[in-house]
């Protein structure tokens, strides 16, 4: 293995080894809810979209709900709920095609999915907190590696029996439940020895690896800003799989030559680590920057659609956009972990997650009433206003933080994360 995996701590390759194989399992699924509800099923494009609607809410209010129950009702306790409930309703799926049914099992698994998705980035928080965005990004790429890999082995699956797919999800399910129950106690122990504590001098910009103590009301007020900001970047990028997508095929591009965007995209995540890397030693030190070069990058990739319909406008765009979301998304719930009060990991990583699920709800609705009123030019340039609002409420953000650790020096202890 690579010398810099073995670096990490075993509590964070054991994180990403199962963000693999839940992600795996769960790209089983959602690639194909739209083809399983339209050709299969018998029901209106329409139909498939307005279910789609319902997992992402379920998915939202699970979310949340995964969070506090990580926080208040014990670690394991919010595991198993999520995770046996994802495996019971996907065999569930596996064993009727009564659309009925099945209108009421897809948003209890985007529930129970909820309920579990804030688990790994809350634990890579409380299992090496000294670590800070470098524990964070490892679970976001392990995710899309496993969606990559789920992706590609629906197709096979589904070709065979969409049973298949279901059945796939619910067992990958139960083998990362069975890792966690397995190795996830001694890591826990572990960390609830550990005395993470430690006062330091105020620093004009924190550093990765520390944390701030704010105020019940200022961790409020950072949270709303932060997760606006989060919020607008989701809307834009929610375009790529929706508006996007429907205006690529009216200019006569394949839906092969759209997939090819996402291998793309899956591959540049998995293999663009170290460009990353540079562009964050070079360009982005801080959290702060990060979130503001990758918004600035969303923006710019959308511009870039303006002035062209060719596909390789849109290959140029794709590879931009993912430059950006490899900066914003694991720097957010990063940026937040440094403010997150001791015991409440699990509903903040749980607001971030909800963030991007709101985002993936109400992008695809305004970005198609966007299209239809103004067309594909006022779309485009409105998404690049959209990401430069995200830059906006960063900023604001990082003004309120600051402010706060002046005006209010009994909560501006700096400790390690």
């Amino acid at each position: 293995m690579p010398a810099k995996w073995m670096a990490y701590p075993g509590s964070i390759r054991l994180l990403a080894v199962v963000a693999v194989i839940s992600s795996t399992g769960m790209a089983c699924i959602w690639p194909l809810v739209t083809i399983y509800i339209h050709d299969h099923l018998g029901k209106s494009l329409t139909v498939a979209g307005f279910m789609l609607l319902l997992n992402q809410g379920s998915f939202l209010i699970g979310s949340v709900l995964g969070g506090f129950l990580f926080d208040r009702w014990g670690k394991f306790h919010a595991l198993m709920t999520g995770s046996l409930g994802v495996i019971l309703v996907s065999a569930g799926l596996a064993v009727t095609e009564n659309f009925t049914a099945y209108a009421v099992l897809l948003p209890l698994h985007g529930f129970f999915y909820g309920i579990s998705s804030p688990v790994a980035n809350a634990l890579a928080v409380v299992l090496w907190p000294e670590g800070g965005r470098q524990g964070l990004n490892t679970v976001y790429v392990a995710q899309n590696a496993g969606v990559a890999a789920g992706s590609a082995l629906a197709g096979l699956l589904a070709s065979l029996s969409f049973v298949l797919t279901f059945l796939c999800c619910a067992l990958l399910q139960l083998v990362a439940l069975l890792l966690y129950l397995f190795f996830l106690p001694k890591y826990l122990k572990a960390a609830e020895m550990k005395t993470d504590l430690a006062a330091e001098p105020e620093a004009e910009e924190l550093s990765v690896g520390e944390r701030m103590l704010l105020s019940p009301k200022g961790v409020l007020v950072a949270m709303l800003l932060l997760c606006t900001g989060l919020l607008f970047s989701w809307i834009v990028y929610s375009q790529w799989t929706t508006v996007l997508s429907s205006y690529m095929q009216s200019l006569g591009i394949t839906l092969r030559q759209y997939s090819l965007l996402w291998t793309l995209n899956g591959g540049l995540i998995l293999l663009g680590q170290p460009l990353v890397s540079w562009v964050i030693r070079r360009c982005a030190r801080t959290l702060f920057a990060q979130m503001l070069l990758g918004s600035y990058i969303f923006a710019f990739s959308m511009l870039i659609l303006t002035q062209t319909t060719a596909y390789a406008g849109f290959f140029a765009a794709m590879f931009v956009i993912t430059i950006g979301e490899m900066l914003v998304w694991p720097a957010v719930p990063a940026a937040a972990a440094q403010f997150t009060p001791a015991g409440q990991e699990g509903l903040i990583q749980g607001l971030v997650t909800g963030t991007g699920s709101a985002g993936r709800m109400l992008g695809p609705l305004f970005g198609a009433m966007l299209f239809q009123s103004y067309g594909p030019s006022g779309h485009l340039y409105t998404m690049s206003v959209l990401a430069l609002l995200s830059v906006v409420f960063f900023v604001l953000y990082r003004q309120y933080v600051k402010r706060s650790r002046k005006s209010h020096p009994s909560v501006t202890a700096v400790r390690k994360m």
